[in-house]
């Protein structure tokens, strides 16, 4: 897998907290962003005084400068990696395979890592399919190298079961402090879950990220025998498509991400949209969007 490159990215809200960052705050400090004037017996810093401003008052206070302290918070991933997110991909063609989801999963978590980094934030990863899965589990940590244990991590794990009841646990290692919450799954999941997962992280900003592979629906034939395989139960059958299933299928999946779509600008944001192969600079825009 290639490197990390960094992202720009803002935050919609001002974080609190006495952790030095690259973000405005909501409190008030000796440097970051200028802010205002203020008088020097509500801002008792003598080394902030402009005299300037001070000469200009006509009341004759001293003036002092006011700055919004620069703050930093922590990004966190947490990802379903329930049976469905082992999707590999399959082929664009004969011989070009698409990305499976774990590899777009792991390229965009470095990516998140490296850019926290950069920004004087901390990254955490938080692995989720019928409870919490330890072997995808970092703390939100300033440490170096922190992009390649993610990856490493997100690579070797195996994705399995249906349930994602361990999503609504997530919330139980995040920060105590507002962070960044990057939400990433396919959501094949009952739209209720995903409420309720929403709910749980309402302290947060939460940035849904759906995975959708190019070749799911546009793969399927209009005529013939279908071998399909349950990735979360393992179970194999045979079926056999027809026009009419095609289209049904297709209408099922669209009325879902209908409802899913919904759901999150419900919750205040709309979700990126990660397909094969995972664009840095779509997200970065996402992200200035807000």
């Amino acid at each position: 897998m290639m490197p990390a490159t960094p992202i720009p990215y803002r935050l919609r809200w001002r974080p609190g907290g006495a952790r030095a960052g690259a973000h405005p705050g909501s409190g008030e400090g000796g440097e970051g962003v200028f802010l205002r004037h203020r008088p020097l017996w509500q801002n008792p810093d003598p080394r902030r005084i402009d005299l300037r401003e001070t000469v200009r008052d006509p009341l004759g206070n001293v003036q002092v400068r006011s700055f919004a302290r620069r703050s930093a918070v922590a990004v966190v991933a947490v990802v379903d990696l329930t049976g469905s997110m082992a999707f590999d991909g399959g082929f664009d063609g004969v011989f070009s395979r698409r990305a499976a989801r774990m590899e777009m999963v792991a390229a965009l978590c470095a990516t998140l890592a490296v850019s926290a980094g950069k920004m004087g934030d901390r990254f955490g990863l938080i692995g989720c399919d019928a409870g919490l899965r330890e072997d995808v589990f970092i703390p939100a940590t300033h440490r170096r190298g922190v992009e390649t244990d993610a990856c490493a991590r997100l690579l070797a794990a195996v994705p399995q079961g249906a349930s994602a009841q361990g999503l609504l646990e997530a919330a139980d290692r995040l920060p105590a402090r507002r962070s960044l919450v990057v939400l990433i799954s396919d959501f094949l999941l009952p739209l209720d879950l995903v409420g309720a997962v929403f709910d749980r992280l309402w302290r947060h900003d939460v940035l849904p990220v759906l995975l959708r592979d190019s070749g799911e629906e546009t793969d399927l034939p209009a005529w013939g025998l279908v071998a399909l395989r349950d990735l979360e139960t393992g179970q194999r059958r045979l079926a056999v498509m027809r026009p009419g299933l095609r289209a049904a299928w297709r209408q099922a999946a669209q009325a879902h991400r209908t409802a899913l779509d919904r759901l999150f600008r419900r919750h205040g944001r709309a979700p990126f949209i990660l397909t094969d192969p995972f664009d840095p600079d779509a997200l970065a825009e996402h992200l200035a969007a807000g």
